[in-house]
């Protein structure tokens, strides 16, 4: 049957308290920000925003709670085209809450966040009616269960999963037989594979996938960009100069335009320049979603973007 969806997330939505400041405070120091504002957030929330802005058929099946906050956060989906038809809300909850300074002169932030109102889904509420209805299935490892679950049955159902690996934990081994397309930070390399670059890291990845089946492993690293190794070879792809405002969400906007280039059939080369580019873009405004820029935008900013060498 046709599918419904390009990408179906499974993964962190969660609401984003943005502050702005010209450098960060010092311990008991006042400052006035330079401006507060609140957005939807979350790793594989975010990423749908991203795929969804660029055309994609998205979905989020994941759970939220009944107050402001979540409400909140539906409402920022339906915005942005992502369907909202399979979450699950739960009473006398929340979402996902994170507190994000951003400092203006450095273009750094710090993130501080809860979890302990949001409700999660189980892996019972992943079904394969559902897993069928996609292109691609997008996972992170923040909430294993549910994840994997939808994972395992994309993978028997024949449906690509791509991945975002954060955490190295001992959960990573399980996601690892399960993912496609896995794209971790240089962070996540150097712990597993004692990885001292993306390249290094990319084949160390895709030699553990390959083992079950995995289509190719990507490392990402900021403004030195990304690498992927894959059955075919190795793609070394360049990050694109912008005026840097705010990098809040940067990692997971590439991991949704990545996971609509899969849904798309597009060739690596051109999923990761995509992606790469549309990340970039993001840098422009404060928090991980306003900046998340639509196809034309980035059609228009490739014919002349500057790579970062």
């Amino acid at each position: 049957m046709d599918q419904e969806y390009d990408v179906i997330g499974i993964g962190v939505c969660a609401f984003d308290i943005l502050i702005e400041v010209d450098r960060y405070p010092g311990a008991d120091e006042k400052m006035e920000a330079a401006r507060i504002e609140t957005q939807g957030g979350g790793v594989v929330g975010t990423a749908l925003v991203a795929a969804a802005r660029l055309g994609g058929r998205c979905a989020y099946l994941g759970a939220l709670g009944d107050d402001s906050f979540a409400d909140f956060s539906v409402a920022e989906f339906e915005a942005d085209g992502v369907d909202t038809r399979l979450i699950r809300r739960v009473g006398n909850a929340s979402v996902l809450v994170a507190l994000i300074v951003a400092d203006r002169s450095a273009g750094t932030r710090m993130i501080v966040w809860t979890s302990d109102r949001a409700p999660r889904i189980s892996p019972a509420d992943v079904s394969e009616e559902v897993i069928r209805q996609a292109r691609v299935v997008h996972v992170d490892n923040y909430y294993p269960a549910p994840a994997l679950e939808g994972a395992r049955k994309a993978r028997a159902l024949g449906v690509p999963v791509t991945m975002d690996l954060e955490l190295q934990d001992e959960g990573a081994e399980e996601f690892l037989t399960l993912g496609d397309y896995v794209i971790v930070p240089l962070e996540f390399a150097q712990q597993r594979y004692g990885a001292d670059d993306v390249e290094v890291g990319a084949r160390a990845l895709y030699e553990e996938l390959a083992a079950h089946g995995g289509r190719a492993g990507v490392v990402t690293d900021g403004t030195r960009g990304s690498f992927a190794a894959h059955g075919g070879g190795s793609i070394r792809q360049p990050a694109y100069r912008v005026e840097v405002v705010d990098t809040t969400g940067c990692g997971d906007v590439y991991h949704g335009a990545f996971a609509l280039g899969v849904a798309r059939g597009w060739e690596l080369d051109r999923t990761m320049r995509v992606a790469a580019a549309t990340a970039a873009l993001k840098c422009r405004e404060l928090g991980g979603r306003r900046g998340i820029p639509d196809a034309g935008e980035v059609e228009e900013f490739l014919r002349t973007a500057e790579p970062i060498l």
